[in-house]
């Protein structure tokens, strides 16, 4: 009988053990899945490598677009259409760009996605004309009536010279400027970061720069023939003409070495304060009222891309970088921007 009721307690040990093992394995599995930032429900449902994809159970069902508001071709319709060849790899649906051109600084695009679906379809590429144009008064709209989706890319501006030019460094240049005030010439577009971005030099460097509007020029032709001293413009858009030699490239408008171009020296190194405004990132924006899972989706499709090494050298060879943002992140820093836009624009209105 004692013989009997003991096998029956052993037996009963070994299922809790076993039990609580299962239970055990179970938790360990979960909180591994959870570090991973995946569950069961996110298995599958991508189109390439199931491994890779995003991660959250939410997919899209219809196509997205994303509208550049500015021409294809240009300086932010390439590593626009690049980002979404790579969100286009990890969707399950089709990542495409879209051209929608008019309005001052890219109003037009702008616009057409505040009025679409809030379903994630439509998303306009926010260039950071966006809030300097509201800034001027030019533009009635800014984030907030929109849904920020993240940050993808960062670029710098570069400040260059013909190549025979008398002016060697940044600070032969703001010398000269000081001298003879309102005689040398800069090019950039009226209102764009690039004009900012004069004015910033000369306020730090207690110059007055001649302004010249390059809107309806070509800008390295202007320099090349001698109609101005110098432009302000993305080192994506200059760089061709450093590679051939026939620019100078004084500075470039960042705290860190651009890939490639190690030796032109940074605003950092050459002592500007406070520049960081004049970074031209850029960033989605989805409709208002776009649900948050739908907001986080997109977003996560953004930061599979970015972190693509595939993507990454395809930008590196542009003078691009990738640049990856949480939505809080990048709302934060939209919220950050206008701001400090808005205390720039004094430079320009006085007010």
């Amino acid at each position: 009988m004692k013989r009997k009721l003991l096998i029956v307690l052993v037996m009963v040990m070994t299922m809790l053990v076993s039990a609580c093992s299962s239970q055990q394995t179970d938790s360990t599995n979960k909180d591994r899945e959870e570090m991973n930032g995946n569950t069961a429900s996110d298995e599958g449902s991508t189109k390439e490598n199931d491994d890779d994809k995003g991660s959250q159970a939410f997919t899209m069902t219809k196509d997205i677009k994303i509208v550049v508001p500015f021409a294809a071709g240009g300086v932010t319709d390439i590593p626009a259409r690049i980002f979404a060849k790579y969100m286009d790899k990890y969707s399950d649906v089709k990542v495409e760009v879209i051209n929608i051109t008019g309005g001052k600084g890219g109003s037009a695009g702008a616009k057409e996605v505040q009025k679409a679906d809030p379903d994630g379809t439509m998303l306009v590429s926010q260039p950071v004309a966006f809030p300097m144009m509201h800034a001027l008064g030019i533009q009635d709209f800014t984030y907030e009536d929109f849904e920020p989706v993240g940050q993808w890319l960062n670029s710098t501006l570069a400040v260059v010279v013909k190549a025979d030019s008398a002016y060697e460094t940044m600070d032969d240049l703001i010398a000269a400027a000081k001298a003879d005030p309102g005689q040398i010439s800069m090019g950039s577009v009226n209102g764009t970061l690039p004009f900012f971005a004069i004015l910033e030099i000369g306020a730090q460097g207690d110059a007055t720069f001649k302004m010249a509007d390059l809107a309806q020029t070509n800008k390295s032709s202007e320099l090349l023939g001698g109609r101005v001293d110098g432009y302000v413009d993305a080192i994506g858009a200059v760089r061709q003409f450093i590679d051939s030699g026939e620019f100078r490239c004084l500075g470039v408008i960042t705290d860190v070495e651009v890939a490639g171009y190690e030796d032109i020296p940074t605003f950092a190194e050459l002592g500007f304060k406070d520049f960081g405004y004049l970074k031209q990132v850029q960033g989605l924006w989805a409709p208002k009222g776009t649900p948050k899972e739908t907001v986080d989706y997109i977003n996560e499709l953004m930061k599979l891309a970015a972190e693509d090494e595939e993507c990454q050298a395809e930008f590196a060879n542009l003078a691009y970088k990738t640049s990856y943002m949480s939505v809080d992140d990048y709302t934060t820093f939209m919220k950050e921007t206008y701001a400090t836009f808005q205390e720039k624009a004094k430079l320009v209105t006085g007010k």
